[in-house]
């Protein structure tokens, strides 16, 4: 695998790590010369599949950056001798700093027409930052596997399993404990401070992709597997299956919608599938 290890620091002086896979094969049609990809929640950028996408990239002659958010592990360092960091304190809204801090890199290296997305949290990012920044030289986005953040969706979905800590999780900041981790296991298995929680499923839905993907400004692919949008499936994932109906019934003109048959959320077996289904529909951005 050859790829160059790369660091950049955010405007708050977060540094963060990524991989950086130079092209390397002939570029086909399209005028995509550059992805940058997020991680899942409590994730980080060298999950597997991230670095086999971006091996796979840079032979069809596309580089590819899989590069750290805020948000990666549950728990992690933040700026020098400051507080906390990591998935469990991490905002949506500070995905916009790091999506243009790695995009500065980009630039740097001389791309000039670059897509944005990310796998799970970090689609539901790409798919925020890009509407509500519509960043220079970003030119299409390419969300994986992304979560609906709907408030009373996700009530429908998952009931007093939802509402009780999300409760919980206003009572401790209205009692000034803010920081107070909870691991509720709903609507996915992961660590958030309550504050984060409460911001993150707000009541006024700030963080809706669906609300929020009709205005990427660009084309917008999202991608799915089949497995964890299917209802009462042994590999469902609520919240995706919520935002696949959703983006389908949307239908904006310049969003697609695709699933890859037998996928599930990891895209276990399937990661070749999802690779071909970016690099075929960035032929024709």
């Amino acid at each position: 695998m050859l790829a160059d290890l790369v660091e950049v620091t955010t405007p708050e002086g977060i540094v963060l790590s990524g991989a950086y896979f130079a092209p390397t094969g002939t570029k086909r049609s399209g005028s995509v010369e550059a992805i940058l990809f997020f991680h899942g929640d409590s994730g980080n950028f060298y999950s597997s599949l991230y670095l086999e996408l971006g091996q796979r990239m840079a032979k069809r002659g596309i580089a590819f950056l899989t590069g750290n958010r805020r948000g990666h592990d549950h728990v992690a360092n933040g700026v020098r001798g400051g507080a906390l960091a990591g998935y469990a304190f991490e905002s949506v809204g500070d995905s916009r700093a790091d999506f243009g801090a790695w995009l500065g890199l980009l630039r740097e290296r001389g791309h000039k027409r670059i897509a944005i997305g990310g796998h799970s949290g970090g689609a539901v990012r790409a798919t925020y930052a890009q509407a509500t920044e519509r960043f220079a030289n970003v030119v299409a986005v390419i969300p994986v596997s992304p979560g609906e953040y709907d408030h009373e969706g996700i009530i429908s979905l998952h009931g007093d399993d939802f509402l009780t800590p999300f409760r919980d999780s206003e009572r401790h900041i209205a009692e000034g404990r803010s920081d107070t981790l909870l691991r509720p296991g709903i609507p996915w298995g992961s660590t958030w401070s309550a504050r984060t929680f409460v911001d993150c499923f707000n009541p006024d839905n700030r963080y809706s992709v669906t609300t929020h993907a009709a205005n990427t400004g660009c084309p917008t692919l999202f991608i799915f597997g089949s497995e964890e949008c299917t209802i009462g499936g042994a590999q469902e994932l609520p919240v995706c299956g919520a935002a696949h109906r959703s983006l389908a019934s949307a239908n904006y003109p310049h969003t697609q919608v695709r699933q890859i048959p037998g996928a599930n959320h990891a895209y276990t077996d399937r990661e070749y599938q999802l690779f071909e289904m970016m690099s075929e529909w960035l032929d024709g951005v």
